[in-house]
């Protein structure tokens, strides 16, 4: 073999290896932003369902604040009688 042809066997696996490389990295970085947008979708589901959550509490500390208000009036009903 001479130079020249080892030089062009050697130009055509670097041609090769870069190629695979850049499709590899391509396909790294389409991965890459598929998973971080299912992230994304995941999250903003987790924060809806807390926010509903924390909705369905404040009501529930609401009825709870307000039977205590009532429960109050009517200890102060039943002293006041006595």
């Amino acid at each position: 073999m001479t130079l020249i042809e080892r030089i062009e066997q050697a130009s055509a696996g670097l041609a090769v290896t870069a190629l695979a490389a850049a499709s590899s990295g391509g396909l790294w970085l389409v991965r890459r932003i598929f998973t971080n947008q299912k992230q994304i979708e995941l999250m903003q589901q987790a924060l809806e369902v807390r926010d509903q959550r924390r909705d369905e509490d404040r009501e529930a500390l609401a009825e709870v604040r307000q039977d205590v208000r009532e429960m109050r009036g009517e200890i102060r009903e039943i002293l006041h009688r006595k």
